[in-house]
Formats: C-alpha cells, structure tokens, sequence
C-alpha cells in the first residue's frame, strides 16, 4: 500500500511539474502574430560566435557560468572589448561588465576624458526578465565579429549583462508566469530576497552598489536599465521611459524627447517593431480608466539617475510577447542608442552641464496624481471583455487577442505633496558616521571637519509619523511623517560632515535627507533610535511637580486650563502627567529630534 502511494505521488508530481509550464503559456491571452526585418539579425547556424539563445531560435537564455564563459571567450579574442568585474554578490558570484571601445579606451580615466559619449547598459536587474542580456551578446558580437563596428567608432559601451547574478541562478521554468519565454528565467530578487530595483537611495545590495559604483567612476551620458512588464495587454512590444521631474532637468528631458526618442521609434517601426510609452494602467486591470504616468522616486534606477543629472531610461518590454520578438526589439533599440548618441552626443553633453549647474531654489519631494483629465495619448491596444468569474462571482479582465486602436485618458503624477527650500547645507554628526559613509557611496562630496565646530542650523522634530506594518525590503519604513522646525545653534564634534547642496549631486543630497522624503534615509529606517524615549518620570513626583508649575506659572495655567477642554485629555491622567513632564527641562529633548540639521 505505501509503495502504491509512493507511486501515486511520484506520478502526480511528475504530472504537474510537466503540465505547469504548458498551462502557464496557454492560459495567456492570444498571441499576436508577428515577423519583422531585425530576424535578419539573428546570425547564421555556422557562425562560430552563434549564442546559445540563437541556438534555440531565441526561445532559451544560457545560465550564468556559460554566459560568463562566453563573454570572456568574446572579449580575450577581441581588441575592442575588455570584460572586468565590477562587484561580487552575496554568494560570490563574480558580476561583470563588458567594456566596447573602438579606440581601446578601457580604463575609466581614458574614459572621463575621451570626447566620446559614453552608454551605460544593464540587464537582469530582475534576473527573470533577461531580453536584454540576450541582445547585448548578440550586439556585442557583431560590434566584435560582424558588421557593426562602427558603433563604438565613436561611443564608449559600458554593458553589464546580468546584475542580480543569484537571482539569475534561482532558475525554473516557474519564474514568470505572465511572460513568455524564455523557457527556464530566472527569480525577480537577490539571494537575500531583495529587490534591486527598489535599492538604489539605501544601497544595501551587492549589485546596486556596484552598478553606483561604475556611474560614479564613469559618468555615463546614458543609462538604460532592461526590463519586461507585468500587467496589461497592448500591441506595444518595446515600451520605454524616463524618470525625474521634467522641471528639475528641462535640456535632458528636452534632448530625450526630441532626440533620442524619434530615432528609436523610427528605428523600431523600420523592424517591424511597435514602440510606446510606459504603460501602467491606471485600475490595474485595463486601460478604461486612463494610463498613469508615475513620479518615481530614487528607489529606482531611472529616478535616482535624473535625481544626479545622469540621463536614465527605463525599457519595459512586453511580457505577452514572444521571446524572440522581444530580445530582438532590444537590439534594434540599444544599436539606435548608439548611432543617437554617435550624431548627437555632443549636445547630450551639454544639456547634461547647463542641467547640472542648476541649484532649485525649491525642490520637491513627493507627488501625488492631479485631479486633471486633460492628458491623453493614442494606445495601440488590445480589446478586453469583462467576464464573471466562476470562482469569486466577481468580474475580470479578459483579453480577446483583437488589435483596437483607441485614446486613453493619461493620469500625471505631477502634483507636488511635499517641497522644501533648499538648504545651503546639511550637518550629520559624526555618531552619524553610517549615513556619512552612504552618501560617500553614492558619490556626494562630503567635507569631514577635523575639529569641533560651532554652527547655527535649522533643525526638524518630527511631530507624527507611524512605522509600515510590516517590513519592505528588508526594512521597517517610516511613513505619514510631519515635522516642526526651530533654529538651534550646535557644535558638532570632529567627525561630524557637512555636505553642500552646491554640488552636481545636491538634488540627490536633498532627496536623500530631507525627512519628509519617500526616499530619505529617515523613511527608509536608518533612524529608528530617535523614536525611543529613554527617561521618565514618576507619579509622586510629576503631581507635586505639576502643583508648583501651575502655581509659579500663569501662562502655563491658562495653557491647562485650555488643553483641559478637550475630552480624551481630560480623561486621562496619563496625558495631563505627560503633557506637564514635557513642559520641564527634565524631559528627553532628543526624543524624535532629527539629528540632521539644515544650515
């Protein structure tokens, strides 16, 4: 009977592990048939550097020793390419990036001062969404072996193929099921189930900090991060973006929209391709109600590249499209990047310096969607039907697979929830020493004084706030904050920072520190400390207390006798007791006091 049941078991587990994947792919909504001019760019079966997705009629992506393998074997028979490591993972991976130069400018010192362009790709930030690690070792073959040398003649290539290289290796054919293909992918977060995507103001995992690390010592003109959707249904096959608030960097945004963006368009159509905007409906089921054009924060590579004046893009591919269409349309994009920035880099530069020498006078730090319905856009769609579940009784979203051409309403995130002056500069103690080192990460110049300093500065208490209910990315968040300002006059000890806002990254500075920021350091945790009081007072002595208080003091009476009005205080002792405790010199004055203060 055991025996039977083991039988029984090991066939159903058999049964399933072989019938998910197929299910996984039928139960997606109709595919789009497509063929386009870039499957010429899939190379020939006896070219001798092939990858192993061609090899699979791009339907497979190799793992990661065999893509590290194939890249060196590229890179060490190639003069115009140079592999090193930039960073080891939690487990010890090695993560590498590709260095493309037709000059043979490797180092990042030839680099900085080459008048070249230089673009900086990543992939696999989201391991399972891996297009872009595909298409890069197909371009970067050709631009090694094939016809398309010409594109590093006069660009810099900076290409990263796998950033989160555990996830990479926590592969299944169970990664993504509303994606198609490729076969086996890749998980969404690091070893430690962190979301790279989520990390680049706290900078706790191994590949953003790496990724940082290149953008600090390169400079990049360009950064483009590859990823592929979740969500909706649309004939849209490459859709892309930029993040940042367009007020706070108009000649980049001016460049992208006028420059970059018509020639990968064009470039796209001319393939066979469908381009369009990034896409993120508005209800989360379907575009009936309008798409949103999110305000991002720095938490993601796009924004915190705009938040350093470094011009940053977001590709999304389209889940529901085949592999091959997808990898190919990545290709067609990266290769019209380079050629863009070949013909215009020149003025991509300089709209880069003007932005840069900007210093806000105001700089926002939260957005919230406007009320206003007046934005639209034209959606290549995809008709969907609303249909009752047999499950829950209520309605879903199905998609038909037919191609309808509409105008959607499009919902800006661009209404301004939380904005402060910028401040000349900040002051972090040097018990603070933490904070000091990550904003050193993060490139910020950073002036340690080398003895004690007496300064007036402007210093916030935070007035309310409430921790997350559960953590986020490995953290215990701070949200709903509200704060009160007073001048203060402090002396910080040697150690202690100052960091000026007079600086290329003071956007960055202000948006990491200030504490009403969704992507401060305060928000994201780093200060749980100052939400623990650390002394007390007791009954019998806090009543005798309170007696001579009121009595030496009219306006403190006439101040109780006024708080004494509202019910759940009058009510409660423990609130008189601690509404007088604060009025004496013998309360915790650090209790919730920012400890960074403006100057």
């Amino acid at each position: 009977m055991m025996i039977q049941n083991l039988k029984s078991c090991f066939l159903l587990l058999l049964f399933t592990t072989s019938l998910y994947p197929v299910i996984g792919q039928d139960i997606l909504p109709p595919v789009l048939p497509w063929s386009g001019a870039s499957e010429q760019l899939i190379a020939d079966p006896s070219n001798p550097w092939i990858t192993a997705s061609e090899k699979s009629e791009l339907t497979e992506t190799p793992n990661y020793e065999e893509t590290m393998a194939w890249f060196k074997k590229l890179s060490d028979a190639s003069p115009v390419l140079k592999m090193i490591t930039i960073g080891t993972s939690a487990q010890g991976r090695a993560i590498q990036m590709i260095i493309a130069s037709g000059d043979k400018t490797f180092t990042s010192e030839k680099i900085l001062s080459s008048s070249k362009p230089t673009l900086l790709v990543q992939a696999g930030i989201h391991a399972g969404e891996i297009d872009g690690k595909d298409a890069g070792m197909m371009l970067l073959r050709d631009i090694a072996f094939g016809s398309k040398g010409d594109l590093i003649k006069k660009v810099n290539f900076l290409f990263i193929p796998i950033l989160n290289v555990d996830g990479h290796e926590s592969v299944s054919e169970y990664g993504r099921v509303n994606q198609r293909g490729p076969k086996s992918m890749g998980w969404r977060t690091n070893a430690r189930n962190l979301n790279l995507n989520r990390d680049y103001s706290k900078l706790e995992t191994e590949g953003v900090r790496a990724v940082v690390t290149v953008i600090n010592t390169y400079d990049p003109d360009l950064y483009i991060d590859l990823h592929v959707t979740d969500g909706a249904d649309y004939q849209f096959d490459i859709t892309y973006g930029w993040g940042g608030d367009e007020s706070n960097s108009p000649e980049i945004s001016q460049w992208l929209k006028s420059a970059l963006r018509p020639a990968v368009d064009q470039a796209l159509q001319e393939n066979g391709h469908v381009p369009g905007p990034l896409m993120f409906a508005f209800n989360d089921e379907d575009f009936s109600e309008g798409n949103t054009e999110f305000a991002f924060s720095p938490r993601f590579s796009e924004t915190y590249g705009a938040s350093r004046y470094t011009p940053s893009i977001l590709v999304e591919n389209h889940s529901l499209k085949p592999y091959d269409q997808r990898v190919l349309g990545t290709y067609v994009l990266l290769e019209q990047t380079l050629r863009t920035l070949a013909d215009q880099g020149k003025t991509l530069s300089k709209a880069i310096g003007v932005d840069r020498a900007l210093r806000l006078d105001t700089v926002a730090l939260a957005y919230d969607l406007s009320e206003s319905l007046a934005d639209s856009m034209d959606l290549r769609g995809i008709e969907s039907v609303k249909l009752k579940s047999e499950i829950t009784g209520e309605e879903y979203v199905q998609w038909t697979g037919k191609p309808i051409e509409q105008k959607i309403v499009v919902r800006k995130m661009n209404e301004v929830t939380a904005q402060v002056s910028r401040a000349k500069a900040y002051w972090i103690p040097a018990e603070w020493g933490d904070i000091i080192q990550k904003l050193k990460m993060h490139g910020v110049q950073v002036e340690v004084i080398t003895q004690s300093q007496t300064v007036e500065v402007e210093q916030y208490r935070i007035e309310d706030y409430k921790h997350a209910a559960r953590p986020f990315e490995g953290k215990v968040r701070v949200e709903d904050v509200t704060v009160s300002t007073s001048r203060q006059t402090i002396t910080y000890s040697k150690g202690s920072a100052r960091v000026t806002t007079d600086q290329p990254l003071g956007l960055l500075v202000t948006l990491l520190l200030e504490p009403q920021s969704p992507d401060s350091f305060l928000q994201w945790g780093y200060f749980h400390s100052i939400f623990s009081r650390t002394e007390y007072i007791e009954k019998y002595v806090m009543e005798p207390l309170a007696k001579q208080m009121l009595a030496s003091d009219p306006a403190l009476k006439s101040q109780f006798e006024e708080k004494m009005k509202e019910e759940v205080f009058a009510n409660s002792p423990d609130l008189i007791y601690q509404w007088f405790y604060a009025q004496t010199p013998y309360y915790d004055q650090q209790w919730k006091l920012y400890p960074i203060a403006r100057e």
